[in-house]
């Protein structure tokens, strides 16, 4: 089997991180592939926002916990049982922004452009986890204010969040549903 599908083959979603620091050159390797994603008319409507510093995710962690505990226990209680943790102990994180203008999905492109860097850090032995759940972050007035913290471009929305760092062990990918392909 060729490296990229080998790559594609065994890469799993990582929910338990050792909180070490991801080496920058790994993160600039799996950015640049994620700016390497082809998008819509070459429109590359997206921007990756890196955040690195521990501290600041934790601050997020705690932040995320608390908008669920208040708003929604059932998401509480997945977070429970895996941990106790939203961000799972990640040690780098990256928020996508895509801009919704023109007739093409951003999200579709912005996409393209999360598998592409999840299948990078599988690639460097760094673990990855899609996280939909920061959506939290950026909801209502103080959704508004961190989309400025975080230097979103005007007309810039989330789209989604990936957690990096290093697993504590490693995981098993998904069966595949190959009952799910139709051939004509």
């Amino acid at each position: 089997m060729n490296e990229t599908l080998k790559t594609i083959a065994e890469r799993y979603t990582c929910r338990s991180f050792t909180g070490t620091p991801v080496k920058r050159e790994e993160l600039e390797a799996i950015t640049l592939a994620g700016a390497q994603a082809p998008t819509a008319a070459n429109s590359q409507r997206f921007r990756i926002i890196v955040i690195d510093n521990k501290d600041y995710i934790d601050e997020l962690d705690a932040r995320m916990i608390a908008i669920f505990e208040s708003q929604n226990p059932g998401a509480m209680d997945r977070i429970r049982d895996r941990g106790g943790k939203a961000l799972y102990n990640a040690s780098a994180m990256i928020f996508l922004a895509v801009e919704h203008s023109g007739p093409w999905s951003a999200d579709l492109d912005g996409g393209i452009v999360i598998q592409n860097m999840v299948l990078a850090a599988h690639s460097l032995e760094v673990g990855s986890c899609i996280n939909a759940m920061c959506r939290v972050l950026f909801e209502g007035e103080a959704g508004a204010e961190f989309k400025k913290q975080l230097q979103f471009p005007d007309g810039f929305d989330f789209c989604c969040g990936i957690l990096f760092g290093y697993p504590t062990d490693f995981g098993r990918p998904h069966a595949p549903a190959t009952d799910k392909i139709i051939w004509l």
